[in-house]
């Protein structure tokens, strides 16, 4: 299936909200590596999904981990991400199957990675287009001395294509 590579959002739109996340839309195969004390604790994969809803005014972010060795399923959670016009910033509400429920509150800059700071913890993650098939997401929790990075690469064949 052809994929049109999605425009980045021109400086002008950073305010506008969910256009601006167009990047993000898609199925993607997931790569996950965590880093704590200095070495990498464990490798993760899964599969995610995102895509617009209730006439696009939110985004939603599903999807479910894996051990990569076996394949058994370790965990899923269902993000959502809405755009608060009042504040002028993006809030996500994170749900895990393990019960945990996460807030954060972030902003897109002028080279457009999509930053996120959590709500009653102390971690930043960032979310990064590298190209249309393409992206990553980074977390940094330093009281916790956790690096999270989950590379994102777009399933062909699957999902809608972005804007």
């Amino acid at each position: 299936m052809n994929r049109q590579e999605p425009e980045p959002a021109a400086p002008d739109d950073l305010a506008s909200g969910m256009p601006a996340l167009a990047f993000m839309i898609g199925d993607w195969e997931l790569d996950y590596t965590v880093t704590r004390n200095g070495s990498t604790t464990r490798t993760i994969c899964g599969t995610g999904s995102i895509r617009r809803f209730l006439d696009a005014a939110y985004i939603t972010f599903d999807y479910v981990m894996r051990q990569k060795a076996t394949m058994e399923k370790i965990g899923a959670a269902h993000g959502i991400f809405a755009w608060d016009k009042k504040a002028g910033q993006y809030r996500f509400f994170w749900f895990e199957s393990s019960g945990t429920f996460l807030q954060a509150d972030g902003s897109l800059s002028a080279d457009h990675p999509l930053a996120l700071e959590w709500q009653g913890v102390n971690c930043r993650q960032v979310f990064r287009r590298v190209d249309a098939g393409a992206m990553y997401l980074e977390m940094r929790c330093p009281d916790e001395d956790l690096l999270l990075r989950v590379d994102f690469t777009r399933m062909t064949g699957a999902g809608p294509t972005p804007d």
